[in-house]
């Protein structure tokens, strides 16, 4: 195994799912792509994203409160990247790339029509680390297509693998290895 004490990129933890950041000031709407998000906590259910403060989705996050995080499905990694490579400073990416969205049912948030998973989160706490702000939402509903996922998992869900390349998931590849799997090889082996 090769050690590097510092990279210029951190990418051995990737592929990750593309969230599509949702939200709305006023009545301006935008959407962003982010590679970096996680789930924090089941109960209350948080779900936090790291966003740079230069990204316009910041002050529209921070007014409103509130946000939404779109997952889409592989066939639509050219909109991740439209949505991450521009800023809605410079261009209504609404208007220029013809996304269509509908409202949120709990919060005023944008929501996009073809996504197959989306959140809804009422922002509850934020914090700087090291160059991106961690925004920290509780989900207070969710919307998704259930044909497109199977046992809880989307085949096409969009992976971000790093430098600008995407892939997808594949339910051919499932191996279930968990509490009650975990038990019978520990009994199993505690026998031999």
């Amino acid at each position: 195994m090769i050690f590097v004490e510092k990279s210029e990129k951190y990418y051995f933890h990737y592929p990750f799912p593309v969230a599509i950041v949702g939200s709305k000031c006023d009545n301006s709407i935008n959407f962003m792509s982010a590679a970096w998000h996680t789930q924090i906590s089941f109960a209350p259910p948080l779900y936090g994203v790291a966003i740079s403060p230069k990204r316009f989705t910041k002050e529209f996050i921070e007014k409103s409160g509130m946000f939404s995080l779109n997952f889409i499905k592989y066939d639509d990694y050219k909109l991740s990247g439209f949505l991450g490579r521009t800023s809605g400073k410079d261009l209504d990416k609404i208007n220029f790339f013809g996304i269509k969205y509908i409202k949120g049912k709990k919060l005023d948030v944008p929501i996009l029509e073809n996504a197959i998973a989306c959140y809804e989160c009422k922002l509850i706490d934020s914090k700087t680390y090291g160059d991106h702000i961690l925004y920290v939402g509780e989900i207070v509903g969710i919307h998704y297509n259930e044909n497109e996922y199977k046992d809880g998992i989307s085949d096409g869900l969009l992976l971000y693998a790093g430098n600008d390349m995407y892939t997808k998931s594949e339910n051919t590849y499932l191996v279930k290895f968990g509490k009650e799997e975990v038990k019978k090889e520990i009994d199993k082996r505690k026998k031999l």
